[in-house]
């Protein structure tokens, strides 16, 4: 593995960071200074950053969970609430790749894959995420302007999204919305500046991994497809 992809799959810095970081004398393999980010290295091999010991991973694991309502996504709560690592196997450890909130059901994928993660949340990269939204009336022509535009939200910032449909089913309104953003509670923020009832929220699409058919609670290894799109996107 080469040695800039042994620090950035460790999720200490990003792949252009950990080339830079080699570059600047800062990463030693096996007590030796290194300044050759593509050097090949072996699992046997002691990589350290800034003197502090690598612990890297050959075997990268990335998974989708469909969470629940009521669930919170950390590893642990002083609270005593659920986790949605109380849905998913142990091993291997994996982190969350952002953040839904305890109400917001649907995909979030979760990962071992440290420069994954980072390249995900990054707001820069402009990964696109499908939510539906139910609530009790429609948005106005006007107001999907404004969105796409954006809007003000609060604390110095705008939300912005693109509305791609709106359905009504059993008396509700079903907004069907893309973001790419994701900025905390957004969605929820934009329902509340535009004055419209948030009764339920769910994500089913994370660029082009579909929650589909996935069951509530349930989660699932990605397909070869799906890691192919990840990769691509990254290179």
């Amino acid at each position: 593995m080469k040695l800039f992809k042994v620090i950035s799959s460790s999720g200490e810095l990003s792949r252009r960071k950990s080339i830079y970081a080699i570059q600047e004398a800062m990463v030693t393999v096996n007590g030796k200074l290194i300044l050759d980010p593509f050097i090949d290295v072996e699992a046997k091999d002691d990589v350290r950053l800034d003197d502090k010991k690598i612990n890297y991973k050959t075997d990268l694991t990335t998974i989708l969970l469909n969470k629940p309502k009521g669930y919170i996504s950390t590893k642990s709560d002083e609270k005593g609430r659920k986790t949605i690592f109380e849905l998913i196997p142990k091993n291997p450890p994996l982190n969350h790749v952002g953040r839904l909130d305890k109400d917001t059901t649907g995909a979030i994928l979760l990962t071992n894959d440290g420069n994954l993660s980072q390249y995900l949340m990054h707001p820069k990269n402009r990964i696109e995420k499908e939510y539906i939204a139910v609530t009790d009336q429609y948005i106005s022509g006007k107001n999907i302007n404004k969105l796409r535009k954006g809007i003000f939200i609060g604390s110095n910032e705008k939300g912005r999204a693109k509305i791609v449909s709106q359905e009504l089913k059993k008396g509700r309104i079903e907004v069907t919305m893309i973001l790419n953003q994701g900025k905390k509670n957004e969605i929820r923020r934009i329902f509340k500046f535009l004055d419209l009832n948030l009764l339920s929220l769910k994500r089913v699409r994370i660029g082009e991994i579909k929650l589909s058919n996935l069951a509530i609670g349930s989660w699932r290894p990605l397909t070869k497809k799906e890691l192919s799109f990840l990769i691509k996107i990254q290179s």
